[in-house]
């Protein structure tokens, strides 16, 4: 099934091709859209974030060396055993490092039935969207031409709704809300507070993947979900179609955002005064 009236000749001369590429190194997809490769859904999240935030990314990177590597080793590990037991293996490799943040997997991914996608497609309608790396990806764009593309981790069913579900390994948990009820400064609170910044983030990404599965696929998931792998426990954040739906408005003004730094970028004067 191809959405937007798209060439499927063109699209298969594009799927010929490595789909996940770097422009001025940055993520970016092929897209048989118009405007080209679009830019990575995490790179137009992390390009828009505000300055102090990215400076605080930076200062903790340098002070934590080799964390950000570990954590994203960990990340692919725990996405491998997700997309083999949607799959089918019921049994996946899983590191016994990693166990502790398995171990609460399976009984969650237990509930996906008819599964379409899990990190690609299983489907062989929505194959097109592979590319000769074995990289899978959909794409969007708003009412401007303004476009992004990703890969959703999950599309299934789950009770009789067609859901999207995001997956994340995390050493300290997420948070839904702001710990206003906890002393500002304390170890708990800046904890709950870095679950609340990484569970809003989340939220972006699948309001971009939310768009560019409809564009893309034809197909309009009824609910979301976000699930967390811990040392401790897997927790699962419930997100309303309603929820999406906003969401969707505010992912927009993030596009916006971003094609606007790109403009500016690119509109130099060369006059030095």
């Amino acid at each position: 099934m191809l959405n937007n009236n798209l060439d499927v000749n063109s699209l298969e001369e594009i799927n010929k091709n490595p789909v996940r590429i770097t422009l001025n190194g940055k993520r970016h997809y092929t897209t048989p859209l118009p405007s080209g490769p679009a830019p990575s859904v995490t790179t137009i999240i992390s390009q828009t974030a505000s300055e102090q935030n990215k400076k605080k990314l930076e200062m903790w990177s340098k002070n934590n060396p080799g964390v950000k590597e570990q954590a994203a080793e960990r990340g692919t590990a725990i996405h491998y055993g997700m997309e083999q037991y949607l799959k089918g293996d019921k049994e996946p490799e899983i590191k016994d490092e990693y166990g502790n943040f398995w171990s609460g997997l399976p009984k969650i991914l237990d509930q996906f039935t008819e599964v379409l996608w899990a990190e690609s497609p299983v489907l062989d309608k929505f194959k097109f969207t592979v590319g000769s790396d074995d990289i899978a990806r959909v794409w969007g764009s708003d009412g401007q031409g303004r476009a992004w593309a990703g890969a959703p981790d999950i599309i299934a069913v789950v009770n009789n709704k067609l859901t999207l579900a995001d997956l994340k390994t995390s050493v300290k948990p997420y948070s839904r809300r702001w710990p206003k009820d906890y002393e500002k400064g304390t170890q708990e609170w800046r904890n709950l507070l870095g679950g609340y910044m990484k569970f809003k983030k989340t939220c972006k990404q699948l309001a971009a993947y939310d768009i560019a599965i409809e564009q893309t696929l034809g197909l309009k998931v009824q609910q979301a979900a976000i699930l967390v792998s811990t040392p401790e426990r897997t927790q699962i954040f419930k997100i309303s179609r309603g929820f999406l739906n906003s969401l969707r408005q505010d992912w927009h003004k993030i596009v916006e955002e971003y094609y606007k730094q790109i403009e500016e970028c690119n509109n130099h004067d060369e006059n030095l005064i």
